[in-house]
């Protein structure tokens, strides 16, 4: 695979992952593709801080543009994320002129040739995985997982980044958000009952259920926006925290002869110019010299951060679902979205659209 992609677009760069069938190798509607490279232009990042505007749609257009020249003919590209909802309003716009005037058997038959080309297109929505900010709790999330379609996994990223942590509910009443956040939850027990089996049922909803607690403890201001403060907790397997950002910071001001030596080493190992062998560990024991001493406190970093995360650790166990729902069924969507009617400040209508929103992951 050949890439030569501008700097300016590798933050929005997903990874890339092998097609085992897309397209026709001879004389095909569309070309033989072997990769599949992901990018995702979202305006906000994973805590809900800003990081672009959206694109006009001629800056999509561009983008895109330059992105998809920098691959071969075998690659294909795939786009996605509210940055792009200028370029996707345009193209329903147009699509939606276009069919107004066409003769029943010409819709019929534009109707007959999208649906060919939509067995061949890879649908957009939730086409990275989502990293869950504590560590542990991403780690549990991802293994219950491990034996499920890509579809289950794709409609339970859908699920968390739409009704469970949202990063935009505009208008919402903080009912209407917990009831969403409700609704999330019993389509990740649909899921549960339905794609996966007891055990890896039971802690996918574990993981869920934990989840929806952070996203009850989101933080939404005037505008509409919500915030997580989410610990990243222990490094899976050891007993150093994972946020390496607070370390780094806590050296720069402890210690800033020290700090500045490490991040030079470290700079070395990225450039491949060494840095591995005895001045690593030598600089490694001065730093932990460091982080175990008292500091302006009395407490050592590592204590600081102990109680830091005990404290936000509590209020997350302490903190209690929604009970918005009861007796549901989840024999079949039918069901399932029927049992749910009445039972929220959730209207009809809109879980009916989020239901049919689910199938569409499930069968994509």
């Amino acid at each position: 695979m050949s890439v030569n992609i501008s700097q300016n677009y590798s933050q929005f760069y997903m990874g890339s992952e092998p097609l085992k069938s897309y397209g026709s190798e001879n004389n095909g509607l569309i070309k033989k593709k072997d990769t599949l490279a992901k990018y995702e232009f979202n305006t906000v990042d994973a805590k809900g801080n800003k990081v672009m505007d959206k694109m006009t749609r001629e800056e999509a257009l561009r983008a895109m543009n330059e992105i998809s020249a920098g691959y071969g003919d075998n690659v294909l590209v795939m786009f996605s994320g509210d940055g792009l909802q200028a370029l996707a309003d345009s193209i329903h716009e147009q699509h939606t002129k276009g069919v107004w005037n066409l003769t029943e058997e010409q819709k019929a038959a534009r109707e007959k040739r999208d649906a060919e080309f939509q067995k061949e297109i890879v649908h957009l929505e939730n086409t990275h995985r989502i990293f869950i900010p504590n560590v542990q709790t991403n780690k549990q999330f991802y293994d219950s997982l491990e034996n499920a379609d890509e579809k289950v996994v794709s409609a339970a990223n859908g699920i968390i980044r739409n009704y469970i942590m949202p990063h935009q509910v505009g208008d919402m009443s903080e009912k209407e958000r917990t009831d969403q956040i409700a609704f999330g939850l019993e389509q990740a027990r649909y899921l549960a009952e339905n794609y996966l089996d007891k055990e890896h049922g039971a802690d996918f909803l574990s993981a869920m259920e934990t989840i929806a607690k952070y996203g009850l403890n989101g933080a939404v201001d005037k505008d509409g926006k919500v915030t997580y403060d989410i610990e990243m907790g222990y490094v899976v397997g050891s007993k150093l925290f994972a946020d390496q950002t607070r370390t780094r910071e806590y050296l720069k001001q402890q210690a800033p002869d020290l700090y500045r030596e490490i991040e030079e080493l470290n700079q070395n190992i990225i450039n491949n110019k060494g840095g591995w062998g005895s001045k690593f560990i030598e600089l490694h024991k001065r730093a932990e010299k460091v982080l175990n001493a008292p500091g302006n406190t009395g407490k050592s970093f590592y204590e600081a951060q102990q109680e830091r995360y005990d404290a936000w650790k509590e209020k997350i166990d302490n903190t209690s679902l929604p009970e918005t729902f009861h007796g549901l069924s989840y024999t079949d969507m039918s069901s399932f979205l029927e049992s749910m009617n009445g039972q929220s400040s959730l209207s009809y209508s809109w879980m009916e659209d989020q239901m049919a929103r689910l199938m569409k992951w499930l069968e994509s």
